[in-house]
């Protein structure tokens, strides 16, 4: 093997390492994981098949289906334990390491893919997001074989739009942010479609290709078609409402005004995807490596004999739709947003470093910038134990199961720093047993209610202002008892039962 390998099978190593390590004791598994595997149980237990996936934060819309059935399999495997999709979500990103060097070579070549992949192995963002189930997790797999294909399609052959349109299509179910590939993909394709005037021969394959490519797409948005038209186009309206709601601050602006507003936010949205999830909010030295990124990129790109530099007109495209897309967007953008991004600005960087380095100058300082890399990512790995791991959540939704009656109707509240007031990650262990909680939607039937509270709240918790405590008709405990290094849990029971 050649060095470059080498360090290929180190990268899978260290990656996967930090990918696995005190897995099952680090597992993140809150409110949206429980809602998560909740459905994906039902589906495999119950054959109750969805149409929709999880609801967006924010919006009101609900993202495709399509997370819940690549989960089915591995919580099959895994079931009780949750386990299983997380462990799945792992395997793919150290995958995605692989496709970082495997596929970026042929996009920006050999040492600038394994310096991409170098990034995306030790990262401490991208290995938190790989450690736990989260429909946003799998993105950055998805977009390397995105790009790649984009980048054939423009040199091999235009059959690849298919396998492009097919990554948007599972990239838009996993979160809406990644609509941003559609207007990358549809200057790629303007682009080949103006060649094709000095290429008429071409033509025939090429609409072939596209015509392919969009029944794809909308055959993938079936499901949420479907589920628009039984209810009223829930879907459709709360995306106009967003659109709207996200503009009104700029209403009462100018066009110039609107304009220089959004320039301004490029800045912010530049440092954000391009550096604050690798070395930290640091402004002013962002600021300047930003400005140095993007000046290597313009040269690179003015230079005829660089072969790679159709390679870099992608990924300076990517860049340039994903700053401009979320400028207009006035609300927070969370990293889980953009790790989809995650491969174009890995392989960015390793463009740039591989660039400079071709002076002495330039490795001491590709050395530097690789030690303030690591230096902010290593003490972020998220690899210790958690105060209150997800086995103690199963032993302690076990303590509920141990006080409810066959057949006996009940439900629980959590009270905890998430905010999940219906505990769903504990719901989910009531679920998988033989002696469910209520559903939502016959809450009012629950003859016990079981209050746990991980915060240990130093006040009368039956007295709090949450609905189904409050008009839970009985407030007097008929036992309130401690999990060791866990929640309090008061139980309330109806009195005529």
């Amino acid at each position: 093997m050649s060095v470059i390998e080498w360090i290929l099978v180190v990268l899978l190593l260290g990656g996967g390492f930090l990918r696995l390590w005190n897995f099952r004791n680090t597992l993140e598994f809150l409110g949206d994981q429980g809602r998560d595997v909740i459905v994906a149980s039902r589906i495999f237990r119950d054959h109750d098949l969805v149409l929709i996936g999880p609801v967006t934060s924010t919006g009101d819309m609900y993202l495709g289906p399509l997370y819940y059935y690549f989960m089915v399999p591995f919580l099959f495997l895994s079931f009780p334990n949750p386990i299983g999709p997380a462990y799945a979500v792992a395997a793919l990103s150290i995958l995605t390491i692989f496709l970082m060097y495997q596929l970026g070579k042929e996009i920006v070549g050999q040492k600038a893919a394994i310096l991409g992949a170098f990034f995306f192995a030790f990262s401490s963002v991208a290995v938190r997001f790989a450690r736990f189930s989260w429909n946003p997790n799998p993105a950055p797999l998805l977009s390397i074989i995105f790009i790649w294909a984009l980048c054939r399609a423009r040199l091999k052959s235009h059959w690849y739009f298919v396998l492009a349109a097919a990554c948007i299509a599972i990239l838009i179910q996993l979160h809406y942010v990644a609509l941003l590939t559609v207007p990358m993909a549809g200057l790629v394709w303007l682009a080949e479609a103006f060649k094709l005037r000095q290429k008429a021969s071409m033509a025939k394959r090429f609409l072939a290709a596209t015509l392919v490519s969009l029944l794809l797409f909308v055959a993938s948005l079936a499901p949420l078609i479907a589920f628009d038209i039984r209810h009223d186009y829930l879907n459709f309206n709360s995306l106009k409402s967003f659109i709207a709601d996200s503009q009104d601050p700029l209403e009462a602006q100018s066009i110039s005004e609107k304009i220089a507003t959004t320039l301004k936010e490029t800045h912010g949205r530049s440092l954000h995807i391009f550096f604050e999830v690798s070395i930290g909010k640091q402004r002013t030295l962002n600021t300047v490596l930003l400005i140095g990124v993007l000046a290597a990129l313009v040269i690179m790109l003015t230079k005829k004999k660089n072969e790679w530099r159709d390679g870099l007109r992608l990924l300076f495209l990517i860049y340039v739709v994903s700053v401009l897309g979320l400028s207009f967007y006035r609300g927070s953008v969370f990293d889980h947003y953009i790790s989809f991004l995650f491969p174009a600005t890995f392989l960015i960087f390793g463009s740039v470093l591989t660039w400079i380095s071709q002076h002495k100058l330039g490795k001491l300082l590709a050395i530097i910038l690789i030690g303030i890399f690591l230096g902010w990512n290593i003490p972020r790995y998220p690899l210790r134990t958690l105060g209150w791991t997800v086995d103690e959540m199963q032993q302690t939704s076990q303590t509920v199961l141990d006080r409810v009656k066959p057949g006996e109707k009940y439900n629980v509240i959590l009270l905890s720093e998430s905010k999940d007031i219906y505990g769903q990650n504990y719901q989910y262990f009531l679920h998988a047993s033989d002696k469910p909680p209520v559903r939502l939607e016959q809450l009012g039937e629950a003859s016990k209610l079981f209050i746990i509270d991980e915060q240990r709240l130093p006040i009368d918790v039956t007295q709090m202002p949450i609905y189904e405590i409050v008009v839970f008709p009985n407030k007097k405990p008929t036992e309130v008892y401690t999990i060791q290094d866990g929640p309090r849990i008061t139980v309330l029971k109806k009195e005529d039962d």
